[in-house]
């Protein structure tokens, strides 16, 4: 009895099927950690002309994710204040709210307020930078203050 075989030439059954690129060699799944695909995400926009539909998001992004999980990692950043859409051909683009520079600042003054003495955080964040950030960092507070 001869067997079927596919149009590789290989016969059917003859070896398993390719792993989804979404699996790791182990067999379970690639996941991200938490809030990595909206940090991704936020980078494309971040870096992108004019805003982006999700499936250039999709695109840009690559291994595989659904347009749907792009679509609601978007309406997520939205949702949190980071970015917005306009209606743009059939759809919509997105674009971030803020500089990537912005928002690390923000993310960073939310680090010091965590401290129980968010001013000692602040003293130890500041002398552990290197001599050149803290000199910026002086610069700084001399023209905001």
């Amino acid at each position: 009895m001869s067997q079927e075989t596919h149009h590789t030439g290989h016969s059917v059954g003859s070896r398993p099927a390719p792993a989804h690129p979404a699996v790791a060699a182990g067999g379970a799944p690639n996941r991200r950690a938490s809030g990595e695909l909206e940090r991704e995400v936020l980078n494309l926009l971040w870096s992108a002309d004019e805003p982006l539909m999700p499936f250039q998001v999709q695109q840009r992004l690559g291994g595989g994710l659904a347009q749907s999980t792009v679509a609601t990692t978007l309406l997520r950043l939205m949702d949190k204040g980071l970015a917005d859409r306009a209606p743009r051909g059939k759809g919509f683009g997105y674009r971030a709210l803020r500089r990537a520079e912005d928002h690390a600042a923000v993310q960073m003054v939310a680090l010091v307020r965590r401290g129980e003495n968010p001013d000692d955080v602040l003293r130890c964040f500041a002398s552990q930078l290197p001599a050149g950030y803290q000199r910026v960092l002086r610069e700084a507070l001399t023209v905001s203050g």
